[in-house]
């Protein structure tokens, strides 16, 4: 019998799914209007999210030469985002934007061995997925 080596981080679940938008009107109206997906939470102009339940789908426009601009992202929900980054940095990993604190949670991007970014994400009031 084969034994599961305990992460090193462990993944609660996908909290969301985001791709970013170069014109958020008309990236809205698309996937509400030709998929019915119900709108979620919406923060200004530069993020909005669909309640595509149990992953969220969400829609980022940030201004060119923002760190948030990149690759579609996956979002995973870790119990600790800063230990999990500090863990991160020791193991070499490339992290794109540091862990931060928002209003509802805390966040911070990397990159997988291709590139590809990750969010590992907290919410503040402990959900996930």
């Amino acid at each position: 019998m084969s034994r599961t080596k305990k992460p090193a981080i462990k993944v609660r679940a996908v909290d969301f799914v985001v791709y970013n938008a170069t014109n958020m009107k008309r990236s809205k109206k698309f996937y509400g209007e030709l998929f019915g997906l119900k709108r979620g939470h919406e923060y200004t102009s530069f993020w909005a999210e669909f309640d595509t339940r149990p992953t969220t789908l969400c829609l980022c426009s940030p201004d060119k030469g923002s760190r948030w601009r990149g690759k579609t992202a996956i979002a995973l929900a870790v119990d600790d985002v800063y230990a999990a980054v500090e863990f991160l940095k020791k193991k070499r990993v490339k992290i794109l934007m540091p862990a931060k604190t928002t209003g509802v949670c805390h966040m911070a991007f990397i990159a997988d061995p291709d590139g590809n970014r990750i969010c590992l994400h907290q919410r503040k009031d402990g959900t996930a997925g």
